[in-house]
């Protein structure tokens, strides 16, 4: 966005265009809403009710920004459009073709707030996340490019995932905006000559994290041709780029690989397997790692094997004797039944670390209404429609709903429109994700998308404003997901849920529901009768069909569920199944087939009572947990529980969440109340202005990650591994002492230490002196500049250890001027301590 000082000179350039000025020749606008409405002013086959919203959109935009009702003066060719749809967005004309937008407040929605306030993005009172700007650590500004993180969550998921021990997990869950790509290129910049795995679990994420690398590995490279630089693998990865990437892979020079877990699973499996074995695989990482457990128990068995083959891919590194690859799993989204999923898949071996920063997002405006009846609920989308600002998502839960709704827009006169459901092809869904772009001199051709939970997963433009839900959710964290879509630039968005009666029973046929006892021994029973051997290897087809239930996703979804239920029961185990078992079980009935390996692990599967005794408990926990998310989404929508604290109990952590990942679990539960959902604003709450969490910098170190420093710590007297030097000139030594400290294994430096330091491995840095609840795992060397408080608790081995449970001994080495005090004691009189240029001659500098 730019600002508003640097934009005046852009705002006469577009009033030109509204006015019609022949002589104004725009630049390609850098800001979102001018770049649409320029194009669309100049597009004489535009709509005009697009044209009229996006007017609007400016008014209010300047309205907000100004604290006064902003006037524009347009063409009489401009004018003449907006007439047509004056009174449906709410703009009103004085003479002379001037025009003023009112603010928007339905009768419907609680009068406590102005719905479409996201107008105000692009504008300092649009601003609504503010980040920690924290200084860069050398390590993420060579891998990124930036000389900040974002937030402090952004800061301890880059540190654990590059200190972490080799083979280890480290679970990232930070809130969306927060960077959690850039945490995957630090990991994928730690191995130089081995490539890094990314897993995606659409076609359309996989491009456009394509997109974003190229972007990022043209800055980095100049010299580099970017149209050369390829980064995913798909379905439609013709066979000659696939060679190359292979050919790269082996060479050490790809340093990213985007793909789904499919490709992993099969085609790509043999070549990963070769990487390990050759020390060519630096990481694994799982973007949208919540859908290993709400795709992969499901419709996407998949996902679940992605643990299994990273198992092989440790072994295979392992017996070759080369470093094993570290996991990364990446979401915004982890409740505490997904987070003991993911423990339970990829905590063995081990370690597996958490790094948890939840929060509520600061971005949306939450908006509730429960219409009366399916026609009223229309009414009011179509009135929202027209006075939120652009660009927008209607997301419903059926792609029939979705065409359904595309068709009525249509009829409305909205032309700069689409629809993405899981009926929409790859290129048509590549279209519309091309068509939302505004900006870097893409011509836009999409400001309204229809959609189902197919769209819009963990794609990154950041400039969406409103996101309406014309349906009912079936769990809060799918409608949270989904309104994430909106102000990931960290300005203001809107997000408006809206039902109606016969929503819940749409919702309902979402439920998680389970197989009974008989039919999941009938379906068991088809599958395994319908085996086929390969060697010792037994293979079921999830295709296969029984009785009246025909071929087909909906038959897919019943069989994975089945084969995955038992996997949990620990009745059988699913083996990897590469590309060349599939084309040996390949049959000539045209068919298509879905083969799967499995083990048997239990022999009583022909029997009722394992059904009875095993399967229907499992069935019953099953769907009580998904009944009770719905049941949550209704108590939202009622009121009964406000919006902020139904998001908050989502993901609330539980006692078996505390068990697994210790003091990190902290940091799972975003904490309400919000200021910016219904309940807040009818309790009088104002939205908190609270920074974005910090997190305990907690995880394991490598077993080697000890410094060298026991002789500095007898000659300081060091008690429970804390140094304290003493100097009268802190830019003589304080330089010297880092360089000596990181020859020696130190890895964490705060505060003022002079000239930078080069260290060919990664090191953190503060600029700022750091106390004991900012310290990390590594040891540390922290200088205190004269006149600097400095805490006692430095002098607390329980606070200097809380974050080092599970690191290996540490040394924290105090920098202080002679004379200095921490809390009330001296250095050297009450407390031990050594001259700072004696410890240089003891760490031999």
């Amino acid at each position: 966005m730019t600002s508003e000082r640097a934009s005046i000179d852009h705002d006469e350039i577009l009033l030109g265009i509204l006015g019609g000025s022949a002589e104004v020749d725009a630049p390609p606008f850098q800001d979102d809403l001018y770049a649409r409405l320029a194009q669309v002013c100049r597009e004489a086959e535009s709509s005009d009710i697009d044209l009229a919203v996006l007017v609007r959109h400016l008014l209010r935009r300047w309205s907000l920004r100004d604290g006064r009702s902003v006037r524009v003066v347009t063409a009489a060719s401009v004018s003449i459009r907006l007439r047509r749809f004056a009174a449906t967005v709410d703009l009103r004309e004085y003479p002379s073709n001037t025009w003023s937008a009112t603010d928007w407040q339905p009768e419907w929605l609680d009068a406590l707030g102005v719905p479409d306030a996201a107008a105000a993005a692009g504008t300092n009172s649009g601003r609504r996340f503010h980040g920690g700007e924290l200084a860069a650590d050398p390590f993420f500004e060579q891998s990124t490019g930036y000389a900040s993180y974002r937030t402090p969550g952004q800061r301890a998921a880059c540190r654990a995932v590059v200190s972490a021990p080799r083979g280890s997990t480290v679970v990232a869950m930070l809130p969306t905006g927060s960077g959690k790509t850039e945490v995957a290129l630090c990991l994928a910049d730690q191995h130089r000559f081995a490539v890094t795995l990314i897993v995606v679990p659409t076609v359309a994420l996989a491009y456009d994290f394509e997109r974003r690398f190229r972007d990022h590995y043209a800055r980095r490279y100049p010299r580099a041709d970017k149209a050369s630089l390829h980064f995913a693998w798909t379905a439609s990865t013709g066979e000659e780029l696939r060679d190359r990437l292979r050919s790269r892979i082996r060479d050490g020079r790809q340093p990213i690989l985007i793909t789904s877990p499919e490709s992993v699973s099969r085609a790509l499996r043999s070549l990963l397997m070769d990487a390990a074995a050759t020390g060519r695989l630096g990481g694994l990482v799982i973007d949208e790692a919540h859908l290993v457990t709400q795709w992969g128990r499901d419709f996407r068995p998949e996902f679940r094997t992605l643990a299994h083959l990273r198992d092989e891919l440790l072994q295979q590194a392992i017996d070759a004797g080369h470093p094993r690859p570290t996991t990364l799993l990446l979401s915004a989204t982890l409740g505490p039944y997904e987070l003991r999923d993911l423990h339970a898949l990829f905590g063995e071996p081990g370690p597996c670390t958490l790094v948890a920063a939840n929060a509520l997002r600061a971005e949306p405006d939450l908006w509730v209404a429960e219409a009366n009846t399916g026609q009223q609920r229309e009414e009011w989308v179509l009135e929202a429609l027209a006075h939120l600002p652009r660009p927008a998502v209607l997301y419903v839960t059926s792609p029939d709903r979705a065409e359904e709704w595309f068709a009525r827009l249509q009829r409305a006169g909205y032309r700069r429109l689409a629809v993405v459901t899981s009926r929409t092809s790859h290129e048509d869904r590549s279209r519309t994700l091309a068509g939302l772009r505004a900006i870097d001199s893409n011509a836009s051709s999409v400001d309204l998308v229809v959609a189902t939970s197919a769209f819009g997963l963990g794609i990154d433009y950041p400039h969406v404003r409103s996101v309406v839900h014309a349906c009912l959710p079936e769990t809060v964290d799918r409608w949270y997901q989904e309104l994430g879509r909106g102000g990931r630039d960290g300005h203001a968005s809107t997000a408006l849920l809206l039902t109606a009666p016969g929503d819940r029973g749409e919702a309902t046929t979402l439920v998680t529901k389970v197989l009974t006892d008989k039919t999941a021994l009938k379906r068991w029973s088809d599958l395994w009768d319908h085996r086929q051997m390969l060697g010792d290897r037994a293979f079921v087809d999830l295709e296969g069909s029984r009785g009246s239930v025909t071929r087909g996703s909906y038959n897919h979804r019943w069989n994975a569920q089945l084969v995955q239920g038992l996997v949990e029961l620990e009745a059988l185990s699913r083996q990897p199944t590469d590309v060349e078992d599939r084309q040996e079980l390949t049959d000539e009935s045209g068919q298509h087939r879905d083969w799967m390996s499995i083990e048997l692990r239990r022999a009583d599967l022909r029997s009722m009572t394992f059904w009875s005794e095993r399967w229907t408990p499992w069935q019953q926990a099953e769907s009580e947990r998904s009944k009770q998310a719905l049941k949550m989404v209704v108590s939202l929508v009622s009121g009964s529980v406000p919006a902020c604290e139904a998001i908050a109990q989502s993901y609330r952590p539980d006692a078996e969440t505390y068990r697994r990942f210790g003091r990190a679990a902290e940091g799972v539960e975003p904490l309400a109340p919000c200021g910016r959902c219904p309940g807040c604003r009818q309790a009088g709450i104002v939205p908190p202005e609270d920074p974005p969490p910090r997190p305990a910098q907690v995880w394991p170190l490598p077993d080697d990650a000890t410094p060298r420093l026991d002789d500095l710590a007898e000659a300081a007297g060091a008690q429970d591994g804390l140094v304290l030097l003493v100097t009268d000139d802190h830019s003589q030594v304080a330089h010297r002492l880092a360089q000596a400290l990181i020859r020696r294994g130190v890895r964490h430096l705060a505060g003022p230490i002079g000239d930078p330091v080069q260290h060919q491995d990664w090191l953190f840095i503060d600029p700022l002196p750091i106390g004991p609840s900012d310290l990390t795992p590594c040891s540390s060397f922290v200088v205190y500049p004269p006149t600097s408080r400095v805490s006692s608790l430095w002098l607390s081995p329980r606070a200097r250890l809380a974050l080092r449970e599970h690191a290996p001994p540490a040394f924290d080495v105090l920098l202080l001027a002679r004379g200095a005090t921490v809390g009330n004691r001296h250095p050297g009189r009450d407390l031990p301590a050594l001259d700072a240029l004696t410890a240089l001659h003891v760490l031999g500098a």
